[in-house]
């Protein structure tokens, strides 16, 4: 199976490809529309694959695509897992769920958010609106200029923020999640959107009612070390929960959510949190498996720019062309070593995920 062979051309391809490796290794499928239409004014569709018992009391849950453009990895790793897997690998209580595309707006516009610019990953809260970011709305005018992209002082208004406020704060005020500016980057909305409502129900199945063990594992590109991957929690680091999830994934693969300590940080709204809530009364060892791609400067500039270009960019300009271009390239390198790795990575993960729900 050459790493190659896994990624899609686009959101299209990529359900194709999924739904095929579903069907072949016998995984019951369902779909899931929204409302809002691809670039052609196609159907999109959220899809899930399910190998296992009808009942199961010990679930792994594996999903993509939360931040759209994302998926091209998600989607690939997916893929290979399934196509390892087999109902033999799974005990009689056991149950396996592959949600395909959970932003399929974003994979199939080749964005990061959703129809309205939601972060879907700052939006699954209990209540809205959702917390203020005093920190972000002072860094709003950088981030976020009213104009197309071009050539501009980012980096060295940037420095000047790191220097003074030091690379943690900056990074936790920029992506912890903010709800004030509906233009922004990692701007959560006013309200549930479809997707996570659709993500919810297909959790709160009644099929999934007597699962006892979840373990969450949610794909993810950017954090981190180039080709490399961390296991993202939001367990305090004294915790049982904390210390199971390192005996299972690994130590140095483990991290939490301190700016300081981790290359992740603390989010509202995300969901990982829905999950422990959809499974209230189950053991739910929830993650973010977050691959390495290019630094976060990099990362913030490639969301900058195509922001810019979708909101005050003339569309299907070399502009937005280019700032598109970059923000694929930025969460799904096409260096053929990255891809390899990324699919490697994944599998370690997910087996080790499979086994923790037999122990």
């Amino acid at each position: 199976m050459k790493a190659r062979d896994l990624y899609a051309s686009d959101y299209f391809d990529a359900r194709q490809r999924f739904l095929a490796a579903a069907r072949m290794h016998n995984a019951w499928t369902a779909a899931f529309p929204i409302t809002a239409r691809g670039p052609k004014g196609e159907e999109l569709t959220i899809d899930t694959a399910y190998l296992g018992a009808g009942a199961p009391r010990r679930l792994l849950v594996v999903s993509s695509g939360t931040h759209g453009v994302e998926g091209y990895a998600g989607t690939a790793v997916q893929i290979a897992f399934l196509k390892q897997l087999t109902a033999r690998m799974l005990r009689k209580d056991q149950g396996v769920l592959l949600v395909h595309a959970l932003n399929p707006y974003g994979y199939a516009h080749n964005r990061r958010t959703n129809e309205h610019n939601v972060d879907l990953n700052r939006n699954a809260l209990e209540h809205f609106p959702g917390p203020a970011n005093p920190a972000y709305a002072r860094l709003n005018r950088w981030l976020n200029p009213p104009s197309p992209p071009g050539a501009d002082l980012f980096v060295l208004r940037g420095l000047g923020y790191l220097l003074s406020q030091g690379p943690a704060a900056v990074k936790q005020a920029i992506a912890g999640g903010q709800y004030e500016f509906p233009k922004g980057i990692f701007y959560g909305g006013t309200a549930l959107a479809e997707s996570t409502r659709r993500f919810a129900d297909i959790l709160g199945d009644a099929s999934f009612k007597s699962a006892q063990r979840v373990v969450y594992i949610d794909l993810h590109t950017g954090l981190g070390r180039r080709g490399g991957y961390k296991v993202l929690v939001d367990f305090e680091e004294r915790s049982e929960p904390y210390a199971r999830m390192r005996e299972w994934f690994g130590a140095k693969a483990v991290q939490g959510n301190r700016p300081k300590r981790s290359i992740a940080y603390r989010v509202t709204g995300n969901l990982t949190d829905l999950a422990g809530r959809l499974f209230r009364g189950a053991e739910v060892y929830p993650a973010v498996l977050e691959f390495g791609t290019y630094s976060l400067v990099h990362m913030i500039g490639a969301l900058r720019a195509e922001n810019r270009a979708h909101f005050y960019g003339k569309r299907g300009s070399a502009r937005a062309t280019r700032a598109r271009d970059a923000l694929i390239e930025t969460f799904c390198p096409r260096a053929a070593a990255w891809r390899s790795a990324i699919v490697r990575g994944g599998l370690r993960v997910l087996n080790q995920a499979l086994a923790a729900l037999g122990r």
